[in-house]
């Protein structure tokens, strides 16, 4: 099923290149969001990166060799990751202008409810609050985390790698991933608390 679908979408066809990607939009939001350094986020809006994301992957979809919706997700979000590490090389630069300013933008056709729910397979946040102020709540404590359990975290938790892939990205052993996880998400639910 999914490699009838990436093949239709390989070939451009728009009903499957959405049903492609749709589904990993809120996972990609909110990966972007808890990545992207907040000086970045102040030049450039999370729904821009995720844009220009979905534009590289679309460009590069003929060349992808995946054939497994893991193998996919696993290719889409070392993207989003090597997009968001260029962002932040890019806004890093000596000679770039900083007087843009785009910290109230929002994310176009991205609802706090869908970014939340890809933020609540990493922890389990009280719902009695709003989602807006939920996520910026569970932002602001990801934020505070050590950049080791970040990584673990967005990779298993938010971009839904298995441990074995993340150990892969982040040069550890799947046990010592899942370690990492665990300790991130007791230190996460601590700065929650």
């Amino acid at each position: 099923m999914f490699e009838d679908t990436l093949k239709s979408a390989k070939s451009g066809d728009e009903a499957a290149i959405g049903k492609l990607l749709l589904p990993f939009l809120p996972a990609l939001t909110a990966f972007v969001r808890l990545r992207l350094h907040p000086q970045v986020t102040q030049r450039e809006s999370p729904a821009d990166v995720v844009q220009s994301i979905c534009r590289e992957v679309l460009d590069d979809l003929p060349q992808v060799r995946a054939t497994e919706e893991v193998a996919f997700r696993s290719w889409l979000f070392s993207v989003a990751w090597n997009k968001v590490r260029n962002k932040h090389a890019y806004h890093n630069a000596e000679k770039r202008d900083i007087g843009k300013d785009l910290s109230g933008s929002v994310d176009y056709g991205m609802g706090e409810a869908a970014i939340l729910a890809s933020y609540g397979k990493a922890v389990t946040p009280s719902r009695d609050m709003a989602a807006g102020e939920e996520v910026a709540r569970i932002e602001a404590a990801f934020g505070q985390l050590p950049e080791l359990y970040r990584d673990v975290l967005l990779n298993v938790s938010i971009a839904g790698l298995s441990y074995a892939e993340a150990g892969r990205i982040a040069g550890k052993s799947e046990d010592a991933v899942r370690q990492l996880v665990h300790r991130a998400r007791a230190r996460l639910a601590t700065l929650l608390d």
